[in-house]
């Protein structure tokens, strides 16, 4: 009988995950701010497809995995006055030049990633009686740490 090929391991994300930010380039969560003020994390990491079809493919298709993308969107209500948390997001979003590092852990395992990135959207929303929202998109920055997965804290 034989033996299954071995795998290699890749993180995963449980559901129970906290947020931390921090200034751009910290490395770990340790000097970095429990994002306890935003909502509704929703994290999306995906590859790009890139068509690589020859003609030894006969008229059929072919694909190869591109760049990595990774979007997290996220609600942050307007809060007076301001945690340290949505001061930084605040900060960065409507700054220009001002990426901020973002770390996401699973809470069982302590296992996720750690980058900087760039705020967009700001698109505000207030629905009946709901407190005012900011709806708020974060991607990898240019001029910053990449995204990389990091275990155990």
């Amino acid at each position: 009988m034989s033996t299954p090929p071995t795998q290699d391991t890749y993180g995963t994300m449980g559901f129970e995950a906290a947020m931390y930010v921090g200034p751009r380039g910290s490395e770990s969560p340790a000097g970095m701010v429990l994002a306890d003020s935003v909502r509704n994390v929703s994290l999306e990491s995906t590859f790009t497809e890139v068509d690589v079809t020859l003609r030894r493919h006969k008229g059929m298709k072919a694909y190869q995995k591109g760049l990595q993308d990774m979007t997290i969107t996220f609600t942050l209500p307007t809060i007076k006055p301001r945690t340290a948390d949505a001061a930084l997001i605040f900060n960065a979003m409507r700054n220009r030049r001002s990426p901020i590092a973002i770390c996401i852990l699973d809470e069982e395992d302590g296992e996720g990633f750690i980058g900087d990135f760039e705020l967009f959207g700001g698109t505000n929303n207030q629905e009946d009686d709901d407190i005012q929202n900011w709806e708020i998109t974060a991607r990898p920055a240019a001029s910053g740490k990449p995204p990389k997965w990091i275990s155990g804290t």
